[in-house]
């Protein structure tokens, strides 16, 4: 790996653990470039500034993750199994790394705007799922009008509990709460396991 390719890499780890700690708007550039042991000037080679940096933090990891999910649901069958792949998925981005996990849901309301129709995208990913299971009449009676606000409940359902767990009002892992996230989304949904 090349040295502008580690000292960018190294800035992005640094801002994200800063972002997460002191919020976007707490981190200045100079504090992000002493904390990855480089000059403010070695910021501003590889990024125009910290807007961009917290636009590229936010969209690489989001379509990323739009396409792990994509993947995990692609392996299954029926909109049950899919959605239940898909929910032990977020269990799994936030115990793996939590700091990008609650970087993403810090910066979103600043970010998701910016993503056009045509980026990968975890809510098209599920709401794709979803719609795929009413067009197969999956669903007996869905007490939902629509794909989007079935996946908005599951969105609901994950995120809120993931935010319990950032604020440490719940312990553990989110994992270990998967099996209960999706009988929770199941019902919401009026899906049998």
């Amino acid at each position: 790996m090349a040295k502008g390719t580690n000292t960018k890499e190294t800035i992005k780890r640094q801002a994200l653990n800063l972002f997460v700690a002191q919020g976007v708007d707490g981190t200045g550039v100079r504090e992000i470039a002493k904390t990855s042991g480089i000059t403010e000037g070695a910021i501003y080679r590889h990024f125009k500034g910290k807007d961009e940096l917290v636009w590229l933090l936010f969209s690489e990891n989001y379509s990323a993750y739009a396409e792990k999910l994509e993947a995990l649901q692609d392996r299954e069958h029926g909109v049950a199994n899919k959605l239940a792949a898909m929910i032990r998925g977020f269990c799994m981005f936030y115990d793996q790394d939590e700091i990008l996990f609650r970087f993403l849901l810090l910066v979103q309301h600043g970010q998701l705007d910016k993503i056009d129709d045509k980026s990968p995208s975890p809510v098209r990913v599920v709401a794709g799922v979803i719609q795929q299971g009413l067009d197969q009449e999956e669903f007996k009676a869905p007490p939902f009008q629509d794909a989007m606000e079935a996946t908005a409940w599951v969105f609901g359902i994950v995120l809120e509990t993931a935010t319990f767990k950032i604020y440490n009002r719940l312990t553990g892992s989110m994992y270990a709460r998967a099996d209960g996230l999706v009988k929770a989304c199941n019902g919401a949904l009026g899906l049998k396991p």
